[in-house]
């Protein structure tokens, strides 16, 4: 064989090559679009599996369930002084983000591997996972929260504190 065939086979394949990676490529970008479109819908489900569906969110029997029998309630209790500070610190400016820094503290206490094995049996006993018992935490401690801040439930739904 001479060695110019040999270089075409070598350029054809590499060509191929090239056209397959390129669609491979076109059609990863495509995933990752629909992923990133239906990230936020499976979030709302999730959360509606706890809570009732209207603003504010508001604790329903499975979420109140979870609060009364995995011991998330007690953990909020035991460490809310530090839990309201952590909130503190992220300057909430209205009722809205008191609620989101209060999901965002609860989801960060998961990795104090102190607390974690008590998170995982109450996860277990309430046949959950982790972040919904956390889930189901930061309703609580936002609703313990806002007064602290001087601010009601109501004010959540506020539509003027979304602009």
């Amino acid at each position: 064989m001479n060695i110019e065939l040999l270089l075409s086979i070598i350029v054809i394949l590499l060509g191929a090559i090239g056209y397959f990676i390129k669609r491979i490529l076109d059609r990863t970008e495509k995933i990752g679009d629909d992923v990133a479109d239906i990230k936020p819908k499976v979030s709302i489900l999730w959360k509606l599996q706890f809570a009732e569906s209207h603003s504010p969110l508001a604790l329903n029997e499975k979420g109140k369930d979870i609060l009364n029998k995995s011991g998330i309630k007690e953990l909020v209790d035991k460490y809310l002084l530090q839990l309201i500070e952590s909130i503190k610190e992220k300057n909430p400016q209205n009722a809205y983000q008191i609620q989101e820094f209060a999901k965002e503290v609860m989801s960060n206490i998961k990795i104090n591997p102190e607390i974690l094995p008590q998170l995982q049996k109450g996860a277990f006993d309430t046949g959950v996972d982790v972040d919904s018992v956390l889930l189901v935490g930061s309703f609580y401690l936002r609703d313990l929260s806002l007064p602290k801040f001087n601010f009601k439930l109501e004010d959540i739904d506020d539509k003027k504190i979304l602009v």
